[in-house]
């Protein structure tokens, strides 16, 4: 089986039907932004029976998996899509009932009134249906087709998730033919089979330092692996907090992943946020958030390349995390960090056998609504964290050179 991975804020375009067993994994590693986007031909049809009914259904080689809503960190966005550039073809190809062209031209009606209105078809539990207020509503023929497509694009899953069918319109590049192309997105209210991401199902780490990082302590700066329940971390504000738990987790044959790069360690080198920040090369997880000018960045978004940069030669790590009675900033190699928050993730370490919350919406609200400052995956603070970082590093060549 074949699967296209679509990372937080990037696109997939498809121009083909794919082959029967390829899925689409939306990975929302980063807030909940995917795009997929399906050109003409590249959704196909399928007749089942003869015409005189309808009996056509979508099809493009596979399922959408971990297709998620907006999230709370991102109220300017809209979720994950699945964009159907040139809807109307689509539609009209899989309609072979005996009304088809009366169907055709009723609905070609609605749908560009719908991208001139921003009315929407919102389909709950398998039923398509017409948002409130508009004017007209589906024929059992028109709500079947756009049922169909939605099992073409998400499985059975669709049958159990609330779909939102908003149309577009899309200038036409044809100067020879004046009307618009009308695209169909789709975003969602409720999770379409999500899902964890790894090789056969396992779980990513948590946020973790790397065995060997040294944490500010009471008793000075310990490694990781030597800290023990009760060792009382320092926090920027000078709190003194014990540590409650602490969670391992061995990652072993990184090669065989089927995404290693969520949980291969981000290297973040000696002096690259500041100086003495980090005081020695520093190694977390992907997704372990470090304190910047008042947020947690997590390490994957200020890679660089250079001074910032994923450790490709790790095949096998060992992850630990540490907790304190409430989410707090602590110091790895003199760099500030989070401590562990937990959002229903102890099951993924070696050391808890917890129920481990599979459901990502729930871990990210938790994370949003808990967390002792406010996360950062994007926008105009990021881009100035990056540049920051970027300027830091020429400076550091031109001064060494």
């Amino acid at each position: 089986m074949t699967t296209y991975s679509i990372s937080s804020y990037g696109t997939l375009t498809i121009s083909q039907v794919l082959d029967v067993g390829t899925n689409i994994e939306f990975l929302n590693d980063a807030g909940t932004s995917g795009v997929v986007i399906f050109t003409r031909g590249a959704i196909g049809t399928s007749i089942t029976g003869s015409p005189g009914s309808y009996t056509s259904s979508a099809y493009f080689g596979g399922s959408i998996t971990n297709f998620l809503p907006q999230s709370s960190n991102y109220p300017g966005l809209i979720g994950d899509q699945a964009t159907i550039q040139v809807f109307e073809s689509l539609f009209t190809a899989m309609d072979v009932a005996d009304t088809a062209t009366s169907d055709n031209a009723d609905f070609e009606g609605h749908e560009t009134f719908a991208a001139q209105t921003g009315n929407q078809i919102i389909i709950v539990n398998g039923t398509a249906q017409w948002t409130a207020n508009t004017p007209f509503t589906l024929t059992p023929n028109e709500a079947q087709i756009i049922d169909d497509i939605a099992v073409g694009l998400f499985g059975t899953g669709a049958n159990t998730a609330t779909l939102d069918l908003a149309f577009d319109l899309r200038v036409n590049p044809n100067a020879n033919d004046p009307h618009p192309f009308i695209d169909g997105v789709f975003t969602t209210f409720t999770p379409v089979n999500p899902g964890t991401s790894g090789s056969g199902g396992e779980t990513n780490p948590n946020p973790c330092f790397a065995a060997g990082t040294r944490i500010l302590t009471t008793r000075g700066e310990v490694p990781v692996e030597d800290l023990v329940l009760g060792d009382l971390l320092i926090t920027p504000d000078g709190e003194e907090q014990p540590i409650i738990w602490i969670g391992v987790r061995r990652v072993e044959n990184i090669k065989a992943y089927r995404r290693p790069e969520a949980v291969r360690p981000i290297i973040i080198e000696a002096g690259a946020l500041g100086d003495n920040m980090p005081a020695r090369n520093l190694a977390l997880s992907p997704d372990h958030a470090i304190y910047l000018d008042g947020v947690l960045v997590p390490a994957k978004e200020l890679v660089n390349w250079n001074s910032i940069h994923q450790d490709h030669r790790a095949n096998n790590i060992t992850y630990y995390h540490l907790e304190l009675p409430q989410h707090a900033i602590i110091f790895a190699e003199s760099t500030p960090t989070e401590s562990y928050l937990d959002t229903g993730g102890r099951g993924a370490f070696d050391n808890d056998d917890s129920p481990l919350i599979q459901l990502q919406p729930a871990r990210q609200h938790r994370r949003d609504t808990e967390a002792c400052a406010p996360l950062c995956y994007a926008g105009p603070q990021l881009e100035a964290i990056r540049a920051r970082i970027a300027a830091r590093q020429v400076g550091i060549r031109l001064v060494s050179g």
